[in-house]
């Protein structure tokens, strides 16, 4: 899937201060699939009689689908298996990232236009492998990237507050462009969580806040968090 080309001075820009490397989240950030995610956190939790919270969403957003399911039910102190939290998300978000999930308005354009500009681009995300490759399938961006890491494929456990899966996708980018040698300074990552460029900018990488609803909550919140970044995109 080819958008047509668009002049991005922002992109233009990186390059001249030396970014080279050009790190995705997916859910909320490429991705229009938060509504999903809060929907299925709304009922699931609504079983068993519990409101969800912000702290709650800002948590499991930038774990893995395991972690979440397990902080879930010690937080709740819930009847079930994290096992059975985890089966009953997947049931319902599978056929969403194989079929329905759309990328967010303008984001085919803008890697487009990073990739025509001669940008590595790569995917770090706390999807699973399962369904993060088969959104970017879904929307025909899949072989736009030079790399795509999730959590699942980190040796340690980690989340996205730390910079392990950041550090993982540059070791894998360098590993297969071994003329590079990229250091996280020439790298930037953009996500909807503050936690998660909070991580990255604890790895030395550049960070680029990423508006969402419900990633970043309100304006007061997204005001904040784009302060804290080094750059930062209300819409693509």
């Amino acid at each position: 899937m080819i958008a047509p080309f668009q002049k991005y001075p922002e992109l233009t820009g990186l390059q001249s201060s030396g970014i080279k490397l050009l790190i995705f989240d997916l859910d909320g950030t490429l991705l229009d699939s938060m509504n999903i995610w809060y929907k299925v956190d709304v009922d699931f939790l609504a079983r068993f009689g519990i409101e969800i919270t912000p702290d709650y969403t800002d948590m499991v957003k930038r774990v893995s689908i395991d972690d979440a399911a397990q902080y879930t039910v010690h937080r709740y102190n819930l009847p079930v298996t994290p096992d059975e939290v985890k089966d009953s998300w997947n049931t319902e978000v599978r056929e969403f990232y194989r079929e329905s999930v759309a990328l967010k308005p303008g984001a085919l354009a803008y890697l487009t236009a990073a990739r025509r500009l001669g940008f590595y681009m790569a995917v770090s995300t706390a999807l699973t492998r399962e369904n993060a490759y088969a959104a970017l399938r879904h929307n025909g961006i899949f072989d736009l990237f030079d790399a795509i890491i999730t959590l699942e494929d980190l040796k340690v456990r980690a989340d996205k507050s730390t910079p392990d899966i950041f550090l993982a996708t540059l070791k894998y980018v360098n590993a297969t462009h071994p003329a590079l040698l990229l250091r996280p300074s020439a790298s930037l990552v953009y996500d909807d969580v503050s936690a998660a460029t909070g991580g990255a900018a604890a790895g030395d990488f550049m960070t680029c806040a990423v508006y969402d609803s419900i990633g970043s909550g309100d304006v007061h919140n997204w005001d904040a968090f784009a302060r804290s970044c080094d750059y930062s995109l209300y819409s693509w």
